[in-house]
């Protein structure tokens, strides 16, 4: 039997104040997180002259890749180049060129840094770049799923090794259950850990505590060493590589099995967010608004910049004058206040002179 609440005709969708005020906090933190993604991101550059980026947010044009052949793209180009086209966001990879407009792909020339090698040599690609995620190698989200806690409920983890996304479900072993708990921790999949043997050391359940000194020649895997050499997924607690073992002989391997840029605390995916979200930060909000006014002429400057503050000063106080008596909203209260601000406009268009924008001042 169906919960939903029955409404009259006389009855109207209504908000409290706190379920305004939740919603904003909500789209803040949608904001923040594309904020840590996409911070360091030049949207009007390709960043193929810069070579093989240590990292950034890549995307996938399903559209244009040629014969299931698997391509990346900047940013700038998933703007500039793909509009409109299917791309999927691959979040961040290590040490990626672009490949917009090469040979991979069968789309037209680079709009943006037309002149490009038929191929990047170095450019590593997983299953993430056609489209297809985990153990279970299926799409995310999955449309096809039977099973609603694949869709949305079961989080997906990437590998800060192979960087390919899991389901927590197919990891094998148990996700750390607090979600805070959760975001201070890494995950190398079982696959990895199997290819690289060494990493199982490095588990939480290992209890490798003491920050070693680089080049300390006693190992503190071999003084660490347990029977239990179970290969599996492992999670990796905030500030774990500082706590790697530096001795020569487990420097020597990280080198052979190509490890050591992940075990690098620059490569930290915390690093990368925490940079971008800085960078976004220092943007001044106030010259992007001058340098958006700059086509217009001194009236119409004067009409925008008039008319923000008005807007913020009316939201303001009518939101303060609903919380301070039932603290609901309703579709009416709302097209009220917009009509009011909208008369309120006219009627001061009608009333004030303004001077023509070829006045000088």
């Amino acid at each position: 039997m169906s919960s939903n609440r029955i409404t009259t005709d006389e009855e109207e969708p209504i908000v409290t104040c706190s379920e305004l005020l939740e919603q904003i906090d909500d789209e803040e933190e949608e904001l923040d997180r594309e904020r840590a993604l996409y911070g360091n991101c030049d949207v009007d550059t390709c960043t193929y002259p810069q070579g093989y980026v240590k990292r950034q947010a890549l995307f996938t044009c399903m559209t244009c890749n040629n014969n299931e052949q698997c391509t990346g793209i900047c940013a700038a180009c998933a703007y500039h180049c793909h509009a409109n086209h299917n791309v999927n966001e691959l979040y961040t990879k290590r040490f990626f060129r672009c490949d917009c407009g090469n040979s991979k792909s069968n789309h037209q020339t680079c709009k943006l840094y037309p002149n490009k090698d038929p191929e990047n040599g170095l450019n590593k690609y997983n299953d993430n770049f056609r489209g297809i995620y985990c153990t279970c190698k299926r799409p995310y989200p999955d449309k096809e799923s039977a099973t609603v806690s694949m869709n949305t409920d079961d989080e997906m983890l990437q590998c800060i090794v192979c960087e390919d996304w899991f389901h927590s479900q197919h990891l094998g072993v148990p996700v750390p259950m607090e979600e805070n708990e959760m975001n201070q921790m890494d995950m190398i999949c079982q696959t990895c850990v199997t290819k690289h043997p060494i990493l199982i050391h490095y588990d939480e359940s290992r209890n490798i505590v003491a920050a070693p000194i680089e080049n300390n020649p006693a190992c503190l895997i071999l003084s660490n060493n347990s029977n239990n050499n179970e290969l599996h997924t492992i999670f990796l607690r905030d500030g774990w590589r500082k706590r790697l073992c530096r001795c020569i002989q487990c420097s020597k391997l990280y080198d052979e099995m190509n490890l050591t840029p992940i075990f690098d605390d620059a490569d930290a995916i915390q690093e990368y967010e925490k940079q971008a979200l800085a960078k976004s930060e220092n943007l001044d909000g106030d010259k992007i608004l001058a340098d958006s006014l700059d086509s217009l002429g001194y009236t119409r400057k004067l009409e925008v910049l008039r008319g923000i503050n008005e807007f913020k000063t009316t939201l303001g106080d009518f939101l303060r004058e609903k919380a301070n008596n039932d603290g609901v909203l309703t579709a009416d209260d709302v097209k009220t206040f917009f009509a009011d601000l909208q008369e309120k406009r006219t009627e001061q268009q009608r009333t004030m002179f303004m001077p023509p924008d070829n006045c000088k001042s």
